[in-house]
């Protein structure tokens, strides 16, 4: 068996209703402030086929470990996947993301969705499923991703006047 490729945890997704008042509400009761909010739209490979979907989300600015949120605006994907659709997933990133993918399921750990294949290969995020841990995912970040996030919440922890602690060095 391979060596585990490197997986670091940084974060927990949460799924909220509407994102603007559980901003607010978490925010407040919680002590946090957040990055922008930001839309995804880009399309998914789940048990149906590659399904468009659209997300808004943000991320804690205090951290690691981060809390993210995600409003849902088209959950299609999401629908028929295995486990909770609240206390989502934990977020691990790596520099091998097929690799990690694999090492996943190696482990029982199904991939039930994750970004459309390019030249066969995953793309961007996975996510991956334990019938033993119902109700919970992990998800696997590739490196692009997670430099993408790591400067989005650096430029607004900087505007906010915080401190970034990158999670992904």
């Amino acid at each position: 068996m391979n060596p585990a490729p490197l997986m670091r945890l940084y974060h927990t997704g949460i799924i909220v209703n509407d994102l603007d008042k559980a901003m607010s509400q978490m925010g407040t009761a919680l002590g946090l402030l957040w990055a922008p909010p930001k839309t995804s739209t880009a399309p998914l490979l789940c048990p149906d086929g590659i399904v468009d979907r659209e997300v808004r989300f943000t991320y804690s600015l205090q951290g690691p470990h981060f809390i993210e949120l995600l409003e849902q605006v088209n959950a299609a994907p999401y629908l028929n996947l295995t486990g909770g659709r609240y206390v989502h997933h934990l977020g691990y990133f790596t520099d091998d993301l097929p690799g990690a993918a694999d090492y996943l399921e190696q482990q029982g750990y199904r991939r039930e969705l994750s970004g459309a294949p390019e030249n066969g290969a995953i793309t961007r995020a996975s996510f991956h499923y334990n019938p033993e841990a119902p109700g919970m995912w992990i998800e696997l970040v590739s490196h692009e991703i997670a430099g993408e996030i790591g400067d989005w919440i650096a430029e607004a922890a900087a505007e906010a006047g915080l401190p970034y602690q990158s999670p992904f060095e």
